[in-house]
């Protein structure tokens, strides 16, 4: 099987697999919302977005380092599987420890035990860190499809039962929980490897110059990502934070879904092709068709029935979502598009170039997003778009600077669909929902209107045939018939 199959194959088995997650994700945010207040939402989002730093230290780049490397042997695979460990339970320690600090800078009774309980996260992640890689790695994602799946039951399960029962924010805590602690056992039988005693012999110098840089890009990245949970938890209180996390959720859901196993599809292929520029412009420009025709209209579609669908998920009880939401899905299509950037800069092995980059964009786009604290969620969503559509223009200029790609080519071929497509599917949906239906029969009214003004688009504008044209073959090798 060519690289291009197995990317395309493993596009759809990804794909497959995240629209069944997404599906689990919503199913649980539609249960839980209707079975919890928003206040027990915003006190688990005051936690999380705190200490969900820790997650990043405990992996410190380390996972992508194994993926991208062009070599990897059971020495280090080993090294690095205890390197992880001992980050996870470092992190635990850390942030147990400053459980009563983190209670007091939101001043709000009951965090302490909830910190405690989902410090163990952190310990059982570290843990599962390099087994992951290793599935990553060797393009499993059959094996990786099937322990986020079943993790991701489970845990809903759980929760839903824990919730039924009165037990609140412990619900929510026990899903966490029970989701890490799931995943790691299937993905260590799927592995078959156990990893056997440290090698002081065996360096990992070279993991670590990788996985340094790429670590404070994302830490800097988490940091953009959440300091508009914290900044809302400490200036407006739990119940709106739990409106803005709920509205923030429901755009992650679709998003990470997509995006971060994407990344483990493409950073493989890409890492394999990275001295072959023209092989790599190739896979690029198809890899970013599949972002801005599938991501980019999911989240235009989203925005524009915003008001429906969060009725629907929800109920009349969380209708203030609806214009939170709508604002943050149209910074997701400037999100979504632009892990074209980011994988570029990790398969290159550019990791030092980014992070320089970050170090400017990153405190100006976390200004951007402070300055609407005091207009409550929404001014918070408008700044969270703004920041997020300019630092998209920043990274694709940057990155074909630093790497050599044509950045002006990947604006050009990202305009085309947002523009011709994206945007107007989306406002054609937001029109379509104006008419005097039930929140269901609008929510329908406005995706098949959307639908319709797609397949027209395809029909009578000639670059979007021929580009949904090379979405087509994708989709021929995905299902296994080569072209």
């Amino acid at each position: 099987m060519s690289l291009g199959d197995r990317a395309a194959r493993g596009s759809k088995v990804v794909l497959l697999t995240q629209a069944v997650r997404a599906g689990l994700q919503f199913a649980s945010m539609i249960i839980l919302a209707r079975l919890l207040d928003p206040s027990v939402f915003g006190l688990v989002a005051m936690v999380t977005a705190v200490i969900g730093i820790a997650d990043l230290v405990r992996d410190f780049g380390l996972s992508s380092a194994a993926i991208q490397s062009p070599t990897l042997s059971r020495d280090e695979r080993t090294n690095l599987f205890w390197v992880n460990l001992g980050f996870g339970a470092l992190c635990t320690a850390v942030v147990a420890s400053c459980a009563p600090l983190i209670q007091a800078i939101y001043d709000q009774a009951g965090l302490t035990p909830i910190i405690l309980s989902l410090s163990a996260v952190f310990l059982i992640s570290g843990a599962n860190t390099q087994f992951r890689a290793d599935l990553t790695r060797s393009m499993r994602y059959g094996k990786l499809a099937a322990a986020d799946i079943t993790a991701q039951a489970v845990g809903i399960a759980v929760a839903a039962g824990l919730a039924v029962a009165g037990a609140g924010v412990w619900a929510l805590v026990a899903q966490q929980l029970t989701v890490a602690i799931v995943s790691l056992a299937m993905n260590v039988v799927s592995t078959r490897w156990l990893p056997g005693p440290p090698r002081r012999r065996v360096s990992l110098r070279r993991f670590f110059a990788f996985g340094s840089s790429l670590f404070a890009t994302q830490a800097l990245t988490y940091l953009t990502k959440n300091v508009d949970n914290i900044a809302l938890g400490v200036y407006s209180g739990p119940y709106q934070l739990g409106l803005y996390s709920r509205a923030y959720q429901l755009l992650m859901t679709p998003l990470n879904q997509i995006n971060a196993p994407m990344t483990g599809v493409a950073l493989p292929v890409l890492s394999k092709i990275q001295d072959d520029d023209e092989r790599f412009a190739r896979y690029l420009g198809r890899a970013q068709l599949v972002a801005c025709y599938l991501t980019a209209s999911i989240f235009a579609v989203a925005a524009g029935v915003s008001g429906p669908l969060t009725l629907v998920l929800f109920g009349e009880a969380w209708a203030p979502v609806a214009p939170i939401f709508a604002i943050l899905a149209i910074g997701g299509i400037f999100r979504s598009i632009q892990q074209i950037a980011y994988w570029t800069y990790l398969a290159k092995g550019r990791t030092g170039a980014q992070l320089k980059m970050i170090l400017v964009t990153r405190p100006l786009m976390i200004a951007i997003i402070l300055a609407g604290v005091p207009w409550g969620p929404i001014g918070v969503a408008v700044g969270h778009t703004v920041a997020y559509f300019l630092f998209w223009l920043v990274s694709v200029r940057h990155v074909g600077r630093v790497t050599g790609v044509d950045s002006a080519r990947l604006l050009r071929n990202a305009v085309r669909p947002v523009a011709l497509v994206s945007l107007p599917a989306g406002a054609v949906a937001f029109a379509a929902t104006l008419l005097p239906l039930p929140p269901l029969a609008d929510l329908g009214a406005g995706v098949v209107a959307a639908g319709l003004f797609v397949v027209l688009m395809i029909a009578v504008v000639r670059p979007v045939r021929e580009d949904v044209s090379v979405l087509r073959d994708f989709v021929r090798r995905a299902g296994g018939r080569s072209t």
